[in-house]
């Protein structure tokens, strides 16, 4: 398959020919466009080595994007992306945000073109993506994204389908920095090879009430760091009984090792709203054979017992659970509590417990402030994290 940034450039010289033959109408489409945008900044404080040394970093940035009007169902869009170290105390712990916050510069995270006809889409380039196997993790300065081939249909009443093609990954940070051995480098992601490339096909089906399900299937073809291809295959029902609703998942995957590679994760989910109270209950346990495969991107990260800041376990022999709880002191107040345990094996039992409060100033301006305190794990007693955005 010719690789996507080639595909882009001829999908992006037949829009510039076709522009000299119809300029007015391509140039209304322009004057349609809509500029959107965000503002960040995000302080982040932890505790690294046996000594338990506190460092933190404080980054500012933000993306602008572009989208233009439909021109004959044929849109275009770019996001573009830049941050900057403001400051840090990385003195004790140099590589301590090598692989997500420690970071200055600026990247083209959107660049692609999108075609719609009746209700199939197909959309090539630069690009956000969010599915269970496949997704960009927005946690950070900078959202994750890919260069790939997707191709959406809603014909069938109730249910999306999504087939795909992934090259590439632009990462948090760049390879040389998450591979650094001190903190001074600060280099932006470029798109990585996602090994030698991905296929995925998702189905999302809606179309009996309450009941929500979805699939993926995802595989990454070696690019001989294992000796075959990984393969994961996702799977969740959703069922709501107002106030109550009731999940369950499974992972079952293929790490591509010669021996003991398939991955098998269960996970059953209790959820329930009481108007401005909700409360929930989960619990996954993965086989003792191979550590789950959970797909492409930091985003990807769909394990119901996940913690808030910590992430979710992927590991084999792992069985875990989450008690959460959140209340809305007001429309623009919030505060929630999430405890997340897990056990591997036969080493001690490991939690970490989140308290999170957001305010939302308006319908632009948010903070979240999250502070985690963890038992068991060795390096650190807690973290905590302040994110403050503006949407435009």
């Amino acid at each position: 398959m010719k690789k996507l940034t080639k595909i882009s450039l001829v999908a992006s010289l037949a829009l510039i020919t076709t522009q000299a033959f119809s300029a007015d109408t391509i140039a209304k489409a322009f004057e349609e466009g809509k500029i959107s945008g965000e503002i960040k900044s995000q302080y982040f404080q932890k505790e690294v080595g046996a000594s338990h040394d506190k460092v933190g970093i404080w980054t500012n940035g933000g993306n602008l994007s572009f989208v233009t009007g439909s021109y004959y169902g044929l849109k275009a869009g770019v996001t573009f992306q830049a941050a900057t170290v403001t400051s840090d105390d990385l003195d004790k712990g140099p590589t301590a945000y090598n692989s997500d916050q420690n970071v200055s510069g600026a990247v083209a995270s959107q660049a692609y073109l999108e075609y719609t006809r009746g209700y199939t889409t197909g959309k090539v380039g630069r690009q956000y993506i969010s599915t269970p196997l496949v997704a960009g993790s927005s946690s950070r300065i900078f959202k994750e994204s890919f260069e790939a081939i997707l191709l959406s249909n809603t014909d069938i009443p109730g249910t999306t389908l999504v087939a795909g093609y992934v090259d590439k990954e632009q990462y948090r940070t760049d390879i040389a920095a998450r591979g650094a051995t001190n903190g001074t480098v600060k280099a932006v992601s470029g798109f990585e090879n996602v090994q030698d490339g991905a296929y995925t096909l998702y189905v999302k089906n809606n179309s009996i009430e309450n009941l929500t399900l979805d699939g993926q299937y995802a595989q990454i073809k070696t690019d001989g760091t294992q000796v075959n291809d990984k393969k994961a295959f996702y799977a969740s029902a959703s069922y709501n009984i107002n106030p109550f609703t009731i999940s369950a998942q499974t992972y079952q995957t293929d790490d591509g090792s010669a021996t003991n590679s398939d991955g098998k994760a269960y996970g059953i989910d209790l959820g329930a709203n009481f108007g401005k109270l909700s409360l929930g209950a989960a619990y996954t346990t993965i086989d003792d054979e191979a550590d789950i495969v959970n797909g492409i991107g930091n985003g990807a990260d769909y394990m119901y017992t996940w913690a808030w800041i910590y992430g979710g376990i992927y590991t084999a022999d792992t069985d875990a659970y989450k008690l959460s709880a959140g209340y809305k002191i007001t429309d623009y107040l919030s505060f929630d509590i999430m405890y997340s345990s897990w056990k591997t094996g036969s080493t001690n039992r490991q939690s970490e417990t989140g308290y999170i409060t957001s305010y939302n100033f308006d319908k632009n301006l948010s903070a979240t402030f999250v502070f985690a305190d963890y038992n068991n794990i060795s390096t650190e007693s807690y973290r905590s994290r302040l994110y403050v955005s503006y949407k435009f």
